[in-house]
């Protein structure tokens, strides 16, 4: 597995950057990769349909908005006063030859684009028979050019049901979203999808639209970006113009989980609050301070309350609020006091994923690059909502409603991977069933196959890596800079305190889009005084430009890239610069000629990441794009056994991407 691999050569590096075995392996990795691509073509299409893994299964607590929407729609719109419902469906009566003479006037009128006349005519063919669904379905067309929604929708109500066609159902969920009734809007959608037998693609796009603007509008409203579904699924955009430099947009996790490698340093378990105290940070060197010193130290550092949980006294909490909550929404289920089963999984963790197997054997039983706590808690997070909801209504049985609304926030997230979980760390499937099984309040969890591998790519493919932006560390040379005593301790505050890694899940971060050429990066933060993530724009954005940041280490070579990413994610980059750095130098990056044996290309004389056959396939690729990415910030390049390899600043190698 590359990105395990990937994981493991990060971690030696950190260790010893210039470890030589490390680095050969790195290389052969390398190689590996782009052997594996070589024959992928550069067009190459994404190898998941994003709206396969959309699905359009009915939300919780649809069923009553739905009844709320359609009161709307007769209070407001008044959709039922028609003469249809109101016994005067025979006003007129009937002369079929002029029902026929005024169709095909209204028709005239129409193809010469005289909506207004053609309104006219076809209304009183309607007056003449107000059931008829041919008369019906050819007005609401009218007031669909006309733009009045609330008419189309009037005409389409009165077609039964069952005889509605599939692009009926289209055209009448465009107008309810034209009306923002967006669940009656999404059930219109949904019966075009599947009338078509899922072949309307259009129907399906606008589904996911409206289902993805309602999810994501309450969470941007107070932020300069939006979120769309576009043919590549999930995107955020610009509301307005942004600078460089500016907040892009902030986001929170919903699940947090330490990394296993950091695991030693002390933090929240519960909002990843970094816990580091004078004793850890300073380490033996604490007991050779002078008094003032010491003294200085014990006034400015923050409080730290390291505040455990009381019956297990293994998670650790920043307060007696952050205990509670954590109690609440996943701890109850997984603590070893209430759930025996559960120090299994800490004893787990405590072991780097280490542990017996059932017959004995001492091995690597977890062997994801995440902490098994993010799958845990996403599981414990469902299992205490739905024993609140059954403490909240009063219901001894948990329902297919209690499980459905706590399951509602994750699907958010999208999960696709292609090797199954269950078969990469088989031993882990028993031990998170035994942690399901009594998840207390007369409840349990079934932990199938396809729930883990399902959750365990849904982490995969969203998860994204942060810390604590600001410590005790910091608080502490804010707290000291103008005192005079500090000058003394100012030689023992050069080294960068020990950071608490964890991986999040968060809803907006996860709708952002990858691009080798990225207008955004994303950052630790502090959000309402919790740890969190935030996009800062690297450059200036325009409005309605989509905001993409970075999934992998975008300072490797080209062919590289692509390949982790392809490897990594299943689409082949096209971004600006894939699209106009070249391959290698013995391929024109323009009109892809190739240079005779022996012979490299002239490379562009600024980024030297682009090779042409001459002085006009060059100036033809800087006119299409190659000056916009020309001039953008790259690594210094370097060979290394005929394999470019990318440094940082020339100090220690930067190792190729894995997973965001």
């Amino acid at each position: 597995m590359f990105a395990d691999a990937l994981m493991y050569f990060r971690a030696g590096l950190a260790i010893d950057p210039n470890d030589v075995t490390i680095t050969q392996e790195l290389k052969m990795l390398q190689k590996v990769i782009l052997k594996e691509q070589k024959e992928v073509s550069d067009s190459s299409s994404c190898a998941y349909s994003p709206l396969s893994l959309c699905n359009q299964a009915i939300y919780p607590g649809d069923d009553k908005l739905l009844v709320m929407e359609k009161e709307i729609l007769e209070v407001k719109y008044h959709i039922m006063d028609d003469p249809f419902y109101t016994n005067e469906k025979d006003g007129q009566k009937k002369d079929q030859d002029l029902e026929v003479t005024l169709v095909q006037a209204a028709y005239e009128c129409l193809s010469c684009d005289q909506q207004s006349e053609a309104l006219t005519i076809i209304s009183k063919a309607v007056d003449i028979d107000p059931s008829n669904i041919f008369y019906r379905t050819f007005r609401a067309q009218v007031y669909f050019n006309l733009r009045d929604w609330a008419k189309v929708i009037q005409d389409y109500w009165v077609i039964p049901k069952s005889q509605r066609k599939p692009d009926v159902w289209k055209q009448g969920g465009k107008a309810l979203v034209e009306l923002w009734l967006p669940v009656l809007a999404e059930f219109w959608f949904r019966k075009a999808t599947q009338l078509s037998g899922g072949k309307d693609k259009e129907a399906a796009q606008l589904f996911q639209k409206v289902r993805v603007k309602r999810l994501y509008d309450p969470l941007t409203e107070d932020q300069p970006v939006y979120v769309e579904f576009t043919e590549f699924g999930r995107a955020v955009f610009a509301k307005r113009d942004i600078n460089k430099g500016e907040t892009v947009m902030t986001d929170l996790p919903m699940v947090i989980g330490q990394s296993l490698t950091s695991r030693h340093v002390p933090a929240c378990y519960n909002c990843a609050v970094s816990l580091i105290t004078p004793q850890i940070y300073f380490g033996k060197r604490l007991s050779g301070f002078d008094k003032d010193q010491r003294s200085l130290i014990e006034e400015c550092w923050p409080n730290v309350d390291i505040i455990y949980c009381p019956h297990c006294n293994i998670e650790t909490y920043c307060s007696k609020p952050c205990r509670l909550e954590a109690w609440d929404n996943y701890h109850s289920v997984i603590c070893p006091h209430e759930n025996p089963k559960g120090q299994l999984l800490y004893d787990l963790i405590k072991n780097d994923g280490y542990g017996y197997t059932k017959d004995g054997q001492w091995k690597e039983l977890w062997g994801g690059h995440y902490s098994p706590m993010i799958l845990v808690k996403i599981w414990a997070i469902i299992a205490s909502s739905v024993k609140a909801q059954m403490v909240q209504g009063g219901s001894k049985v948990p329902t297919i409603e209690h499980w459905a609304r706590a399951k509602a926030p994750f699907r958010r997230f999208i999960a696709y991977g292609t090797v199954p979980a269950t078969t990469r760390m088989p031993h882990m499937l028993p031990l998170f069933q035994d942690l399901f099984a009594n998840c207390g309040g007369g409840i349990s969890y079934d932990i199938t196959p396809e729930e883990f591998n399902g959750r365990f790519y849904q982490a995969a493919c969203n998860l994204q890596c942060f810390s604590p932006s600001i410590t005790p560390y910091h608080r502490f040379l804010d707290n000291i800079k103008e005192d005079m005593r500090s000058l003394g301790l100012i030689k023992h505050l050069t080294d960068r305190p020990p950071e608490a890694q964890f991986a999040a899940m968060c809803p907006l971060h996860a709708c952002s889009n990858h691009s080798c050429y990225n207008n955004s990066e994303v950052c630790d933060a502090e959000i309402y005084g919790r740890p969190g993530v935030q996009m800062i724009a690297c450059r200036d954005i325009k409005k309605n430009e989509e905001i993409f940041i970075t999934y992998i280490d975008t300072m490797v070579p080209k062919l590289l890239r692509k390949a982790w990413l392809y490897k990594s994610f299943n689409f082949w980059c096209s971004c600006l610069r894939c699209q106009f750095e070249g391959d290698q130098p013995t391929e024109c990056s323009h009109c892809l000629n190739k240079a005779s044996e022996g012979k490299h290309f002239a490379a562009c004389g600024k980024c030297k990441r682009a090779w042409y056959c001459g002085g006009k396939c060059q100036k033809e690729a800087w006119k299409k794009g190659h000056k916009v990415i020309c001039n953008a910030p790259h690594s210094q390049l370097y060979e290394a056994d005929g394999l470019e390899f990318a440094y940082n600043s020339g100090k220690r190698p930067v190792p190729p991407p894995g997973s965001a």
